[in-house]
């Protein structure tokens, strides 16, 4: 399990937006990875019914014109923290067409302070999900309302399996019953995006996809 955590820690750092692979995407677990993971997972949208392919379609359209303002670092760790942060600003931006998107999402990863290694540990996860919870209590109305119970969901239960790894099961439990509240959220979404991405990992109930 700890190799599969450092892979998807490299995963999280790749540029974004990879088509030539996007053919060999599973339906079922694409949508959800792009949405919590990035838009480097491979998704092809011509697998989707007309009206969500419209929405993937929509989302990924608005992250390729995301353009982070962060300065790039010339070398180094720093350039793997750069590309991991400005992911996570692409993830944000793309999930509203308010034109405050792209400004609010810089602003929350800068105050997120996420990690770019999880090293199979529960701090990252964690730590990720209680800031997604934090934020979406002090902006209930926000431009990430309905997607924000979607990633906290998923990173408390990547906080729980991680807990499992670690032998933690007090903590384990406590981060699914906080996981079952935020899923439960995000399958009443009103975005399609959302519910539908919040349908599958409900019936995934996992980390990580298994294609």
């Amino acid at each position: 399990m700890r190799m599969q955590w450092i892979l998807i820690s490299v995963l999280l750092a790749v540029s974004p937006l990879t088509p030539s692979a996007q053919s060999a995407a599973n339906s079922e677990d694409a949508l959800l990875d792009v949405l919590v993971w990035g838009t480097h997972m491979p998704i092809d949208p011509k697998a989707y019914s007309s009206v969500l392919r419209a929405d993937v379609e929509q989302y990924l359209r608005r992250a390729m014109a995301y353009r982070s303002k962060r300065a790039k670092p010339s070398k180094g760790e720093a350039q793997m923290l750069h590309a991991a942060l400005v992911k996570n600003e692409r993830l944000l931006a793309a999930v509203s067409n308010d034109p405050r998107a792209p400004a609010l999402a810089a602003a929350y990863v800068k105050s997120e302070r996420a990690c770019y290694e999880w090293e199979g540990l529960h701090e990252c996860p964690e730590r990720e999900a209680l800031f997604a919870d934090k934020y979406q209590a002090a902006h209930p109305k926000g431009p990430f309302s309905e997607y924000l119970p979607l990633l906290a969901a998923h990173r408390w239960l990547c906080s729980a399996e991680a807990y499992d790894f670690e032998k933690q099961p007090a903590d384990a439990e406590r981060s699914r019953r906080i996981y079952e509240q935020r899923l439960s959220t995000a399958r009443g979404s009103r975005v399609l995006l959302i519910r539908t991405a919040a349908e599958r990992l409900a019936a995934r109930g996992k980390c990580f996809s298994s294609r």
